[in-house]
């Protein structure tokens, strides 16, 4: 039978290297399963990465009429009396003592993306992780005005507007990460899972090199400072989804078994087979790009000396039908394969796990 329990946790999105002292601030915490037999294997359901996070999100070269940054209602006034900016550069205060409703008394900040620690209230300034007028070619131009004025004045976790030092913020301006990022190389790892999450929470699109400089900088692997850094999967700020879908997980396999000889393969409802990839030498595979529907996972042992299984609910049942709405994700799709009839290999603990997160 499949275990599981259930983890309260803040998000393990950090930024690469030293750039975040509190790395749980990132996202917001959120209820998440993890197996109780696996609890090492990536990623735990309702995590995904963020490679397969941003291929999720649609890709298409800008578009819309004319930018009007008065259409997103920014900053609003909420029923404290104070504005979206206030209250970004309140909660963000290392001191919330408050002089008066809406200013901070004795105020010290650090910016997201330098590093500088500020104290003059005339060097801050607050920006959307993905600016208003990029939001605006990505989508928002199609949006309602409540829908605008939601995204731009989206305090509900602490990625979405950020403390930045004004010259940073204004040197960045509407640049997306084909054309800006952070000047600090340890900041870029956060900063493109960041972006990519505030882009499928809004359903935004990213257009080709946009999409190809967030890559580069997600699948960087010489350290895999970014490649398999976890990330919460972003609760809708616009629902349905508009994106393709993805399956993600890991194995484990008999002791000695090389994991990266072992496949993955999706197959539809129809029984047709939609995509397939290898297992990564770390255990790790993605299935990407995959149309909205229902889908069962096999693996193939190959020449690994593991039997091929199928992803079940029951270890060794029938083949679990997973359901992907359109930019949804699959995560924590795990299997302990076992070693063929006849292998040298030792046999691991039969299981599985995961879920299907939207």
């Amino acid at each position: 039978m499949k275990h599981r329990t259930t983890l309260v946790a803040a998000s393990l999105l950090a930024l690469c290297g030293s750039g975040a002292s509190n790395p749980a601030a990132q996202f917001p915490a959120g209820a998440s399963s993890q197996s109780a037999v696996s609890p090492n294997r990536y990623p735990f359901e309702g995590e995904t990465i963020g490679k397969a996070l941003l291929n999720t999100l649609v890709r298409e070269a800008p578009r819309g009429p004319d930018f009007d940054e008065s259409a997103f209602e920014y900053p609003i006034v909420w029923p404290d009396g104070c504005t979206t900016r206030e209250r970004v550069i309140i909660n963000g205060a290392s001191e919330h003592t408050l002089a008066s409703p809406c200013t901070v008394l004795y105020p010290q900040w650090v910016s997201a993306w330098d590093a500088n620690v500020l104290v003059d209230p005339d060097e801050v300034d607050v920006g959307h992780m993905v600016p208003l007028e990029e939001a605006w070619y990505s989508g928002a131009w199609a949006w309602t005005a409540k829908q605008r004025r939601d995204f731009a004045n989206d305090l509900s976790n602490s990625t979405s507007l950020r403390v930045l030092t004004a010259s940073t913020n204004a040197e960045r301006g509407s640049s997306d990460p084909a054309r800006w990022w952070p000047t600090i190389e340890g900041y870029r790892c956060g900063y493109a899972a960041e972006w990519v999450w505030v882009k499928a929470r809004w359903n935004l699109s990213v257009d080709p090199a946009e999409y190809r400089a967030l890559m580069t900088q997600l699948d960087e692997t010489e350290y895999n400072y970014c490649r398999d850094k976890p990330v919460y999967v972003p609760p809708p700020g616009l629902s349905p989804g508009r994106g393709p879908a993805s399956i993600i997980g890991g194995i484990f396999a008999p002791s000695g078994t090389p994991y990266s000889l072992i496949g993955v393969q999706a197959y539809d409802a129809h029984h047709a087979l939609v995509r397939e990839t290898r297992v990564r030498v770390e255990g790790n595979y993605e299935l990407t790009g995959l149309p909205p529907g229902k889908y069962t996972v096999k693996f193939l042992g190959g020449t690994s000396g593991t039997s091929d299984q199928w992803y079940s609910d029951v270890p060794g049942g029938p083949p679990e039908v997973l359901t992907l709405t359109a930019g949804s994700i699959a995560s924590g799709i795990t299997v302990a394969m076992l070693a063929a009839p006849g292998s040298a290999g030792t046999a691991g603990s039969a299981g599985s796990t995961g879920s299907a997160a939207s």
